[in-house]
């Protein structure tokens, strides 16, 4: 037959046609724009790839030291920090409220936070020998404002993590990564309980009785990773002994848990979302070393996730 614009099997086979194409696009489109966004949707499968910068850690020992260096020289007592926020502006979130900072720290009206620029910090003189006052200090990502960094002990117990489990696993790993590799706690023991041997490297797994005989000792600061938080009595005691006021050892749960001070709801999408914290960008947090991830042969994608 041919076609005609007066034949009404010519207006049929059109309107077909155009039905068609149509539907095609309503497929095709979503599926194309689906497949250039997955690498960055999906950031827990690329996030191991890229490797941390030889100085990043040293960069924020410096300002770490300068804290501790400022109050030495105008006799402060430091009063440990919860939070840290490292760009431009350096902001404390105080382990308790300081009403009178060093310079070049300024604080807020009710002394729970301390901020100063980072130029001024660089000026700081160091002193000689480091503490093992930030030993449990790691970064746990970024938000708006710079580098996020926590000190994990003071939870006062337990940090859990919650969310998609290979999230969870890239998060304990970046943890584990610094507090093995970072200049300011380098030493630092970490011990397992219940995790697989090899997930986190060179590990010293011990039973639930040794984690509360490390914890209740207190010798060194430490940190203990679990699979989930113990039950029974060596759980209990061991959620009380963190607790205790001055306590040195932090501890992590791989699992959420009732007993946990702070949980971190982690998502594949590279972000974590807690009530401490807010929405933390823990895919910017990279690795020292790189880990053996199964990958696809895309190189836009390392770029994508550091945009």
């Amino acid at each position: 037959m041919n076609w005609s614009l007066s034949h009404p099997e010519s207006h049929l086979m059109l309107t077909m046609s155009v039905v068609l194409f149509l539907g095609a696009l309503a497929f095709v489109v979503p599926t194309i724009i689906a497949h250039r966004r997955r690498p960055v949707s999906d950031a827990a499968a690329w996030a191991d790839l890229p490797r941390r910068e030889e100085g990043a850690a040293w960069a924020t020992d410096r300002v770490l030291r300068s804290v501790e260096a400022s109050c030495t020289v105008a006799r402060v007592g430091f009063p440990g920090f919860v939070r840290a926020v490292v760009g431009p502006t350096v902001r404390l979130d105080l382990a308790s409220p300081t009403v009178a900072p060093p310079e070049p720290w300024q604080t807020t009206p009710d002394g729970r936070s301390w901020s100063a620029p980072m130029w001024a910090l660089q000026a700081v003189p160091l002193g000689q020998t480091p503490s093992t006052q930030f030993a449990t200090v790691v970064g746990l990502g970024s938000d708006q404002d710079g580098a996020v960094l926590v000190d994990l002990r003071r939870a006062s117990g337990f940090v859990a993590l919650d969310g998609d489990r290979t999230a969870r696993a890239a998060v304990a790993r970046r943890i584990v990564d610094q507090v093995r590799t970072d200049p300011w706690s380098v030493g630092t023991p970490v011990l397992t309980v219940g995790i697989r041997g090899g997930e986190f490297g060179p590990a010293d797994a011990v039973s639930v009785g040794e984690a509360v005989a490390a914890v209740a000792a207190d010798a060194t600061p430490g940190l203990l990773v679990v699979h989930g938080v113990p039950g029974g009595s060596e759980g209990r005691e061991l959620a009380r002994l963190l607790e205790r006021p001055g306590g040195r050892w932090a501890a992590l749960s791989m699992s959420p848990d009732p007993l946990a001070r702070w949980t971190l709801d982690c998502r594949r999408d590279g972000t974590f979302v807690s009530d401490e914290f807010g929405v933390v960008r823990w895919v910017d947090q990279l690795l020292s070393t790189v880990a053996a991830v199964p990958v696809e042969d895309d190189a836009t994608v390392v770029e994508e996730l550091r945009a």
